[in-house]
């Protein structure tokens, strides 16, 4: 089966931005002369994209009218996120659109300096039909400001299968049984069942509880169905300071 549908999460405030984007939502600022968020429509094309699923904060309505001038060769529907309550409850809300299809995932704000990373874990479905995530190779360039790590290791299969995935402080992801530690960035891809784990999690959590997408990766590792598949493009998580500031002396000023 193969994917044809990407979903963007862009319901978050961008805390990490503060006070910039308090006026201008983090999707939108501009790297090279066009906002992350056509970065990330573009990389999806060129991955042969072809639906987007686009969840926006209604409090944010520049990131629709941005999306809604986009000029490529996508289809792009919109589900709105009332409340940031975390990446898992953006993943769920578009449960109802996907219909139990296999689909990608992007981060806007995660960009790539030469080719992105949705085609090779687009690749990697094709060929694992497994849950996959992007990690840095630990031998090229380490992601600027990316705060996710995960541990990986080579099977019998000549598969990465991942061991565990966590915040940048956590404990417990250190190199052991053959394992490496690597950089977590912002592309994945996800079978259709994963919203029943999500909806379960859910209901854990409660009403007020924030669904984070760390609590679904951590239950495929555990369960030993999550494989990675490695970029060696430099990435800029330009949702950090450190992130945007690099990024936008990286990429050259051209639309």
């Amino acid at each position: 089966m193969t994917i044809d549908t990407a979903v963007i999460p862009c319901g978050g405030l961008g805390r990490r931005l503060m006070p910039m984007t308090r006026w201008l939502p983090k999707e939108l600022l501009p790297v090279g002369l066009k906002p992350s968020l056509y970065w990330a429509l573009d990389e999806a094309v060129d991955a042969g994209i072809h639906n987007v699923v686009l969840v926006v904060n209604p409090h944010k309505p520049m990131v629709e009218a941005a999306a809604r001038q986009y000029l490529g060769p996508l289809s792009i529907e919109f589900v709105p996120q009332p409340k940031p309550q975390g990446l898992g409850d953006a993943l769920l809300l578009c449960r109802d659109i996907l219909e139990g299809q296999p689909f990608a995932v992007l981060f806007a704000d995660h960009l790539f300096m030469g080719r992105g990373g949705t085609h090779a874990v687009l690749d990697a479905w094709r060929t694992f039909r497994k849950p996959t995530v992007l990690v840095n190779d630990p031998m090229g360039p380490m992601p600027v400001g990316v705060t996710r790590r995960a541990r990986i290791r080579k099977g019998e299969d000549g598969q990465y299968h991942v061991r565990a995935v966590g915040r940048r402080n956590d404990e417990g992801l250190q190199q052991k049984d053959g394992a490496m530690e690597a950089v977590a960035v912002g592309r994945f891809v996800y079978p259709g069942d994963v919203f029943d784990r999500l909806a379960a999690e859910d209901r854990r959590l409660g009403a007020d509880g924030e669904l984070s997408d760390l609590a679904l990766l951590r239950k495929l590792a555990e369960a030993d169905e999550l494989r990675a598949v490695m970029t060696n493009s430099q990435v800029f998580d330009i949702g950090t300071p450190e992130g945007y500031r690099t990024a936008v002396s990286a990429f050259p000023a051209v639309a």
